[in-house]
């Protein structure tokens, strides 16, 4: 599986946007660097208590721990691409002492969002902790 080249992402260019329009348009740009995945759209791969379908997985390689993700929504990619960047690349040690959920709310992006992204945005945080349980 081909890796998503999420490099220009940046959480202090979200901060640095003017309003959240701004901010909003960002995360929809950022949606767009996560490519199709269909060989992750199985049922094991689903995240429970999303309004729309999302998949996740999780592979390991030397040590570190490397996510894939894929959605029919260009927000909740966009807000999914958010967390990779934060958590790809890590050793299941570096991710236990991240708090995804602080990170996130630091942003305020919780504000601006329908309580169902709230919800999936969620969800897909307590998939990579759960996923990340897996890997020890």
């Amino acid at each position: 599986m081909q890796e998503d080249d999420l490099s220009s992402i940046s959480i202090s260019r979200l901060l640095a946007a003017d309003n959240w329009q701004q901010q909003y348009k960002l995360i929809i740009q950022w949606g767009k660097l996560l490519s199709p995945k269909p060989e992750i759209r199985a049922v094991d791969n689903l995240i429970r208590g999303c309004e729309l379908p999302v998949w996740l997985t999780c592979t390991q390689r030397e040590g570190k721990l490397y996510f894939s993700f894929d959605a029919d929504s260009s927000v909740i990619k966009g807000l999914a691409a958010l967390l990779l960047v934060q958590v790809n690349d890590k050793t299941p040690a570096e991710l236990l002492g991240l708090d995804l959920v602080a990170s996130l709310q630091s942003l305020g992006l919780e504000k601006h969002l329908t309580p169902s992204r709230n919800n999936g945005l969620n969800g897909i945080i307590g998939r990579i902790y759960e996923l990340l349980k897996c890997a020890n």
